[in-house]
């Protein structure tokens, strides 16, 4: 196709975001150079992306909230893409208090209609809906609470007191917050809450509630869906420049004007080109520090148990335990992300450590999926757990400091032809694939607007 501007676009960053809006520009016409410090169309999925002992490939399928199906429907512009990549989530939210049995709540269908529906009674089910539903008004200030006791290291068995000053709710947000977003409760917004859980009043009571969670296999996007994407972009034009690292973007007060890569590389912008800077928070920061503000990395300690007896479907438990967070019941692996506060003593061997680990993991599962690990298991010789590795994942959003989670959307690029994209800045999207591509549709059209400016 023939190029429709004689602007150029330099997109820096090729993980997903900038790969996706690389590949879509480029086949749309634009002269499009995507550069990265690594390898554009990299995965950057990493959250679990492990080689287990015997070189299996592990990963947790990501859930990641998405009601208006944006994900499947930007890969379904791939015919090459298996329409298993994006598929509904399958797992069950364990919402514990005290020594009472948990909620089990499919993700599959809408979160807070299950919520609502597992209180007894009407006044109590009109309770807990005016909650979730209030939650939408409060202030972008307002933090998710803590429960107390969350984050206190204790024993499977003893766990009253930790709890008895948890609630319903508090529990249930807490856990969503850690897992589903990456990110401490304290951090997320209640205002962001309510527009995940209740979108309206109608959809709080409807009989058939749409499914507001998906899951995205890790393993299809690394191997087929990135390399795809880049098949596309270099037979459309598009050109990789690798192994470059973003040292410095030079400026007028209104345009980007050049761009500076490791020591010797320098890139002249015009004022009709564009610049679209799709990096990590961390990068971003220190590409333009007016900014304004200072993410950190999310990171999580997860470890991986090898069985031998194989799980007909991923399924997951999300709970509120001190020491474990989550459990992805994967192929032929159990996959743990650990809580970011579990105490661990530094004294024991690895070994000692995995087999508690380990233990709590069989309670967990026993008590909330029915499922026995037992008889899954072969133990390693000389252990009580089976083959085992510890990760220290890196999770795939960042962790944004407090406030920020809520405000992302206020953030402007300086300059009239830098754009950012990534799932840190639509407005109304917790942080995930959906917020990503919702960033690259919103920044498509900006785009293209941009560029039929006459020069």
């Amino acid at each position: 196709m023939a190029s429709l501007t004689s602007g150029r676009l330099h997109v820096i960053g090729g993980g997903l975001a900038g790969s996706s809006l690389a590949t879509l520009m480029s086949e749309d016409g634009i002269d499009v150079t995507l550069y990265d410090a690594g390898e554009p169309f990299e995965s950057r999925w990493t959250r679990g992306m492990q080689t287990a002992p015997n070189s299996h490939k592990v990963a947790e399928p990501e859930i990641f909230y998405d009601p208006e199906e944006l994900v499947s429907d930007f890969f379904s512009q791939f015919p090459e893409i298996p329409d298993k990549l994006v598929r509904p989530a399958h797992g069950v939210l364990a919402l514990k208090r005290g020594r009472r049995k948990p909620a089990i709540v499919a993700l599959n269908s809408g979160l807070a209609h299950a919520l609502i529906k597992r209180r007894p009674g009407l006044v109590l089910q009109a309770v807990t809906a005016f909650g979730l539903w209030q939650k939408r008004f409060a202030g972008e200030d307002s933090r998710v609470d803590i429960p107390k006791g969350m984050g206190r290291a204790n024993e499977a068995d003893n766990d009253d007191e930790n709890w008895k000053k948890g609630t319903y709710h508090r529990d249930g947000l807490a856990v969503l917050a850690e897992i589903l977003f990456s990110m401490p409760a304290q951090k997320c917004s209640n205002a962001l809450f309510g527009r995940i859980l209740a979108p309206s009043i109608k959809a709080l009571f409807s009989r058939n509630p749409a499914p507001v969670f998906s899951a995205i296999d890790p393993i299809i996007l690394n191997d087929i869906a990135l390399p795809a994407l880049r098949e596309r972009f270099l037979a459309s034009g598009g050109r990789v420049m690798a192994h470059a690292p973003l040292g410095d973007i030079d400026s007028t007060s209104e345009y980007a004007t050049d761009l500076l890569f490791g020591e010797d590389t320098q890139i002249v912008v015009k004022p009709q080109d564009a610049v679209v800077l799709a990096l990590h928070p961390k990068q971003l920061c220190d590409a333009v520090p007016d900014i304004g503000f200072a993410p950190a990395p999310a990171r999580r300690q997860t470890m991986v148990f090898e069985v031998r007896r194989q799980f007909a479907e991923p399924r997951g438990l999300f709970t509120s335990d001190d020491l474990v967070r989550a459990i992805y019941c994967n192929r032929r692996h159990i996959q743990v992300n650990l809580n970011s506060n579990a105490h661990l003593s530094p004294d024991a061997s690895p070994e000692q450590r995995a087999q508690r680990i380990w233990q709590r993991c069989v309670w967990l599962c026993d008590q909330y999926l029915n499922i026995d690990l037992t008889a899954r298991a072969e133990n390693a010789d000389g252990l009580g757990c089976p083959n085992f590795s510890f990760v220290d994942a890196e999770a795939p959003f960042p962790e944004l400091t407090p406030g920020v989670a809520a405000l992302r959307h206020r953030f402007k690029p300086p300059w009239k032809n830098l754009f950012l994209c990534g799932d840190s800045f639509p407005a109304d999207f917790a942080p995930g694939p959906a917020a990503l591509f919702e960033s690259v549709n919103q920044l498509h059209d900006e785009l293209h607007t941009f560029f039929a400016k006459p020069a």
